[in-house]
């Protein structure tokens, strides 16, 4: 009898043992993964550099330092894929984005001899010099699931770091509202540049397919072909009378831009 009931226990076992394994098997696991495509939307501030202008157009002095550019308002987007490699990668994903962001540094009047001056009776004759930024490039990227579940998504939230490059553009309008005529638009005075960007921050689901994040990134170009009226001697508004004043510089331009936004994610499965 002992026997007998000995063989049936086994023989459970046996069976529940296997039903297991085949259960476990058809469960997704964190290895066999997801394929995740995203698209995010963000908004945050861009804090750029002062930094050294150099003028080539043979005005004097050649050389301004520390101009201010000032801390603006920045949106932009980004659209990209995660692939599951964490199980070969010591617990990380690789994944690839492309993003564009759009920001204003300004130099607000009245920085001498790069956007005013100071006429012989002591007054400073200026303007602001109104620039754009937008930069459009594609990032290689890496992340840390944390809280992982076998259900999507696989892992709650994720640090990330990513770097990559693209092209750094800044339209500027020298003379501020004085050199918006209408023969000189904003952007009839762009220059683009390659740049480079390392970025990193955290993600955290809030619903099965929607995410909050934030995070910073640093940018880097070396423009040649940017523009300012120096002297502050452009027209007003419309008017043709001097017309638009644009002494050309170049420049290195470092910013950092520190974003936070939503991203809705796809589980995409093999």
């Amino acid at each position: 009898m002992k026997t007998r009931i000995s063989a049936m226990v086994f023989l459970l076992c046996v069976v529940g043992f296997s039903l297991s394994a085949r259960a476990a098997d058809e469960l997704p696991t964190i290895s066999s993964g997801t394929v995740e495509p995203y698209m995010s939307f963000m908004a945050g501030v861009s804090l750029p550099f002062s930094e050294d202008a150099t003028f080539t157009d043979g005005t004097s002095p050649r050389e301004v330092s520390d101009v201010d550019y000032q801390m603006k308002q920045s949106i932009g987007g980004n659209a990209g894929i995660w692939f599951p490699t964490r199980d070969s990668l010591a617990g990380f994903d690789i994944g690839g984005e492309i993003e564009g962001y759009i920001w204003y540094p300004d130099v607000s009047c009245c920085r001498e001899n790069f956007n005013g001056r100071i006429l012989p009776g002591g007054a400073f004759e200026g303007t602001t010099t109104e620039i754009q930024g937008i930069y459009v490039g594609a990032n290689i990227m890496i992340r840390k699931p944390m809280a992982i579940s076998e259900s999507y998504p696989n892992g709650r939230w994720h640090p990330y770091v990513g770097v990559g490059g693209g092209a750094h553009q800044l339209a500027m309008r020298p003379g501020g509202a004085r050199g918006a005529t209408g023969d000189s638009p904003l952007t009839d005075q762009r220059d683009t540049a390659p740049a480079w960007t390392v970025k990193g921050g955290v993600k955290v689901f809030l619903l099965k397919y929607v995410a909050a994040f934030a995070e910073a990134k640093y940018t880097q170009a070396f423009h040649s072909g940017l523009t300012s009226d120096r002297f502050g001697v452009s027209g007003p508004l419309f008017s043709n009378d001097t017309g638009l004043t644009a002494n050309v510089y170049e420049s290195w331009v470092r910013t950092i831009h520190v974003h936070a936004g939503l991203s809705i994610h796809f589980d995409v499965r093999p």
